[in-house]
C-alpha cells in the first residue's frame, strides 16, 4: 500500500499520485524504522509526514533519551541548494532559546545521504486538535496562550528569523499543573533576514522554497512578495487568535488560490458576530493584527499582547 503525505488517504501500489491533492504517494512499510542514523539517532516510530519530511520519534542510544528527527525527503536532500537552506535554517533554529519553543539539538547527514534534524520530544495535543475538540475558547485562555506564543515569536524575531508558516497545528499545548505550556514548533520552512550581500545564494530564499498554509499566510505571501519580515508572522497569530475565539479560521474556500484571493481583498470578518460574550476591543485587536498593509498591523508581537491583555 502507498500513503499520501499529505491527506494521509491509503491506496494501492499501482497508483502514484493522490488523486485528491497530487501529491506523490509514499510506501507505508518505513525502511528507516530500527535504524540508526549517524550512528546516534534509532529511528522508534513515524509520527507525521508533510511537504518537507517525515518526522519520527527517535532515542539518542548513548543517552537513552527520546528525541523527535525529522528527515527530509529524499527527493529534497537531492537538491544542494534545498540542503543548504535546511542546514542554515537549522542552525538559525538551534539559537532560538525559550521556554515556549521547540529546542532544536542537532543537525546532520548520514553516510547513506539521509538529511535529519533532531528537535525535543514533545507529548501533548496540538492547538488545532483542542479547537477541533473543544469549540471556541475562553478568553482568558486565549490570552494566556496567545501571550505564549508571542513570547516565543520574539525569541525568533530577535534572532532575525521569521516562522512564515504559523499556524494553530504548528503549536503544540502541554498539560501542566498551572495549565497550558504552548510550544511553538517548525520553525524549519523560516527566512532568516540578512543583509543582501551575506547571502549565498538568491536560490536559497526563492519563493517557490517558501511553503505556508493559505488559511494563515499574510496579503504579502500571497502576493509572492519577496519582502517577508516579522509583520507577516503578527498576521498569522491573529489568524490563530481568530480561529481560538470562533473554533474556525477567518477565510475558507474551494481552493488555496480562493482562499488566498480572499486574504488580498476581503474585509477580516468580526469574531463580535459569533461571540457577542467579548468586548469589542478583541475585534479592534484582530482587525489591527490582520490588517492588509503590514504598515497598518502591530509592528512587534509585544504591542498585540500589550493590546489583548488591557482589552
Amino acid at each position: 500500500m502507498k500513503k499520501c503525505p499529505r491527506c494521509g488517504v491509503e491506496y494501492s501500489d499501482a497508483n502514484t499520485l493522490c488523486p485528491a491533492d497530487g501529491a506523490a504517494l509514499e510506501t507505508t512499510g518505513d525502511s528507516l524504522i530500527g535504524s540508526v542514523l549517524a550512528g546516534k539517532y534509532r529511528i522508534d516510530e513515524r509520527l507525521s509526514a508533510g511537504g518537507m519530511g517525515t518526522v519520527y520519534r527517535g532515542t539518542h542510544v548513548l543517552m537513552e533519551k527520546t528525541v523527535a528527527v525529522k528527515v527530509l525527503r529524499p527527493s529534497l536532500a537531492a537538491d544542494e541548494n534545498i540542503v543548504a537552506r535546511f542546514s542554515r535554517e537549522a542552525r538559525a533554529a538551534s539559537r532560538i532559546s525559550h521556554p515556549n519553543a521547540l529546542s532544536v539539538t542537532d543537525f546532520g547527514e548520514d553516510e547513506n545521504g539521509i538529511v535529519f534534524l533532531v528537535m525535543e520530544y514533545l507529548s501533548g495535543r496540538t492547538l488545532k486538535k483542542v479547537i477541533q475538540e473543544e469549540g471556541p475558547l475562553p478568553l482568558p485562555r486565549v490570552v494566556d496562550i496567545t501571550r505564549q506564543i508571542a513570547d516565543a515569536l520574539h525569541a525568533a524575531h530577535e534572532q532575525g528569523v521569521v516562522h512564515r508558516d504559523l499556524k494553530s497545528d504548528n503549536i503544540m499545548l502541554l498539560d501542566t499543573m498551572t495549565g497550558d505550556h504552548a510550544k511553538v514548533l517548525d520553525f524549519g520552512i523560516a527566512k532568516i533576514n540578512e543583509p543582501e550581500s551575506n547571502r549565498d545564494s538568491g536560490s536559497l530564499t526563492a519563493p517557490n522554497l517558501v511553503i505556508g498554509t493559505p488559511q494563515y499566510m499574510s496579503p504579502e505571501q500571497c502576493s509572492q512578495n519577496s519582502e517577508i519580515d516579522s509583520r507577516s508572522d503578527i498576521y498569522s497569530l491573529g489568524v490563530i487568535l481568530y480561529e481560538m475565539l470562533v473554533g474556525h479560521v477567518p477565510f475558507t474556500a474551494d481552493s488555496p488560490t480562493m482562499v488566498m484571493m480572499k486574504h488580498l481583498q476581503e474585509p477580516v470578518p468580526s469574531v463580535l458576530d459569533e461571540r457577542k460574550d467579548l468586548p469589542a476591543s478583541i475585534g479592534r485587536v484582530i482587525a489591527r493584527a490582520m490588517a492588509k498593509l503590514p504598515a497598518n498591523r502591530y509592528q512587534n508581537v509585544a504591542e498585540l499582547v500589550e493590546d489583548l491583555t488591557i482589552a
